[in-house]
């Protein structure tokens, strides 16, 4: 499966691309998702915690990472796995910063999220459920990157779950309103 995604950040392209390289950090920004080891040589030794209500996996595998500094481009590819579920994943995230500066600073940030997943948790993965909390993440990641950006020299977070039943109540209650909105209007 394929996704395609930007966002905007106010701040200059050179400062975001700084960021970029900040390798834990930029991993940090990315709920439930942490660096197992220090990166070493572009070689990324990577967990993902994600929670459904009572369910948690925890995904652990390796990755690449590559970077292209004149295109300002780069990528993630990886596949992990996890132990409880059995389910596996494999995937690669390829980004690219654009700068947006007209009268004040701003960077256009464009991913396109490519994976696959295997095993118990891929009854989750249907099409239009993953786009929307693609959606959702993309909203998080940009959130926790603005204020990365804002506090320059702050501390890595500790790496917190990804509970994806606070991101599913919201969506199954705007798609019932959508849904039923017109039987509860008078």
């Amino acid at each position: 499966m394929e996704i395609q995604q930007s966002f905007r950040v106010p701040f200059a392209v050179d400062q975001v691309w700084r960021h970029f390289h900040d390798v834990e950090g930029i991993v940090g920004c990315l709920p439930g998702a942490a660096l197992s080891a220090p990166a070493s040589a572009g070689r990324l030794a990577l967990s993902m915690t994600v929670k459904l209500g009572p369910i948690v996996a925890i995904f652990a595998g390796d990755g690449q990472l590559q970077m292209d500094e004149l295109k300002r481009c780069g990528s993630i590819a990886g596949s992990g796995s996890d132990r409880k579920s059995g389910s596996r994943l494999k995937g690669e995230a390829a980004f690219c910063l654009h700068d947006e500066t007209t009268q004040s600073a701003s960077t256009r940030i464009d991913i396109r999220i490519t994976y696959a997943i295997a095993g118990n948790l891929a009854q989750f993965s249907r099409d239009s459920l993953v786009r929307e909390l693609a959606t959702r993440l993309t909203a998080a990641f940009s959130e926790n990157l603005q204020a990365k950006l804002c506090v320059e020299q702050s501390k890595p977070a500790a790496a917190q779950p990804l509970d994806l039943g606070k991101m599913l109540w919201p969506m199954i209650i705007a798609r019932l309103k959508r849904w039923f909105g017109g039987a509860f209007r008078q």
